[in-house]
């Protein structure tokens, strides 16, 4: 079975408690509510074994069997599993630079009442003051059916202490912050800080394109794991990070770092990424370069609502963004090794705040945000054109503000991919092939779903931990 390591098992219960998480773990994973014979097709087993199943997680207060009229339907009424109106819940919180977010997570998925908090400021005790504020607030209301939290950050995270080692887009470069215990969590199984962008790779890997049956890759195995094909993700806002997924599961490297795609040296030296280096990708492609491009300057925390006022600008020139053999020339990478100047057309505005870009009050001029649109397009399908000769993909995904750069220029992005730039158009030209690129399935909440999700990988595989009270500290 791909993809799925069984679990070690020494006695009754412990068979009986495997069986149990294999089920649960199909009825969890499905995008679509599942009968008792399709539990049974997923599991390889008897009806009659699925039932005996399907009955023990129901006494244990887990799931709910219930009576549905198929649309068009005739006959009985099909009977679908769902989750307990009562049932286990994960709250999962993201700490963005301009805001907080936060949601509950039922078994069978989907975000429960979201809600946005904005940030009064990026010190480190303000913000995790507005985290707690939020979590307090749902701990409260959900009371026992939390049974973990998971927590996405736009920084990097230690897979192995929790702790967010920097966060350059909230201004956080050191020391350390332990974010479960400055809040008040024990770092233990029902608990997880990660990367947003690790975890929007692993929303897509259990609910997202990576599991979806097309063309063979990334089809879901008979427990509902995700299994098959290499698949990149690539998320973009303020910095630029993603995950390569091997069958269904994130790499994460010795100490979780992996997938900081950003600070490679794509970029042009004249530029300091605010990592402290030089040349680092993100700098030509997230969300701040883009609205520099366009004659704004944005503070990361405003960056969100000025690439939003530079790709509106750009919609309303007539020609769009263009692209053919204007992409062989467009900053970045060059051919030759030539380092074209940035646009500097117009005078630069001093975006006092996000507020005002969101009134309406700046405005862009809407070639110059074309420009920049095809700029960080470029950028974008040219590191993307890196990765795939590294990695040999199956699948690229793209989220965030990189997927905002696809939907605006699709084909700058795709020629770029293969434009004949640091000599990669050989290799790509021989026959290598270009793999699909998309964006991801789930959208701007991808990483509060991951975040959810990667705790439930955790609880799913012990399912005493969904039946028993969660204690914070």
């Amino acid at each position: 079975m791909s993809g799925v390591i069984a679990p070690a098992v020494s006695s009754t219960t412990d068979l009986r408690g495997a069986h149990l998480s294999r089920a649960l773990r199909a009825v969890h994973s499905s995008p679509q509510a599942l009968s008792r014979a399709d539990l049974a097709r997923r599991l390889g087993c008897t009806r009659a074994t699925a039932g005996a199943l399907v009955a023990d997680l129901e006494r244990l207060g887990l799931i709910e069997q219930k009576d549905v009229i198929v649309s068009g339907g005739r006959g009985r009424p099909s009977t679908l599993l769902g989750p307990s109106a009562n049932g286990p819940v994960v709250v999962a919180v993201q700490i963005g630079t301009d805001a907080v977010r936060a949601a509950h997570v039922p078994l069978t998925g989907g975000l429960v009442d979201a809600q946005t908090r904005p940030l009064r400021s990026h010190a480190v005790d303000d913000v995790l003051a507005v985290v707690r504020e939020v979590l307090d607030s749902r701990l409260d209301a959900l009371g026992a059916r939390v049974a973990g939290v998971g927590i996405a950050v736009h920084g990097l995270v230690d897979g192995v202490s929790g702790e967010v080692l920097s966060a350059p887009g909230l201004g956080w470069a050191g020391p350390a912050v332990d974010v479960l215990g400055w809040l008040g969590f024990r770092s233990e199984q029902r608990t997880h800080v990660g990367n947003v962008a690790t975890l929007v790779a692993v929303a897509e890997s259990v609910r997202g394109r990576a599991v979806e049956d097309a063309d063979g890759v990334g089809q879901a195995d008979d427990s509902g794991s995700g299994s098959g094909g290499t698949v990149l993700v690539l998320h973009a806002d303020v910095g630029l990070g993603g995950a390569l997924l091997m069958d269904g599961r994130a790499v994460t490297g010795r100490r979780g770092l992996a997938g900081e795609y950003g600070h490679l040296p794509f970029g042009t030296r004249d530029r300091v990424c605010r990592c402290g280096a030089r040349g680092c990708w993100e700098t030509e492609v997230d969300q701040v370069a883009l609205a520099r491009e366009a004659g704004l300057t944005a503070a990361p925390g405003a960056a969100s609502a000025a690439a939003d006022v530079v790709l509106a600008a750009m919609t309303s020139t007539a020609g769009g963004v263009s692209s053919g053999d204007q992409v062989r020339s467009a900053g970045g990478w060059s051919p030759e090794g030539d380092t074209e100047p940035v646009r500097t057309a117009g005078a630069v505005s001093a975006v006092p705040g996000a507020a005002d870009l969101a009134d309406g009050q700046v405005q862009v001029d809407p070639q110059r945000a074309a420009d920049a649109v095809h700029r960080a397009a470029v950028s974008l399908g040219r590191g993307i054109g890196a990765l795939v000769l590294v990695h040999d993909p199956d699948l690229v995904l793209l989220s965030g503000h990189a997927a905002e750069l696809l939907r605006a220029a699709p084909q700058v992005v795709r020629e770029a991919i293969t434009a004949d730039g640091g000599g990669r158009s050989g290799l790509f030209g021989a026959g290598y092939g270009v793999p699909p690129v998309q964006e991801i399935a789930l959208g701007a909440d991808a990483g509060l779903v991951g975040a959810a999700e990667a705790v439930f990988g955790a609880l799913l595989d012990d399912v005493s931990l969904l039946t028993t009270g969660w204690v914070r500290s």
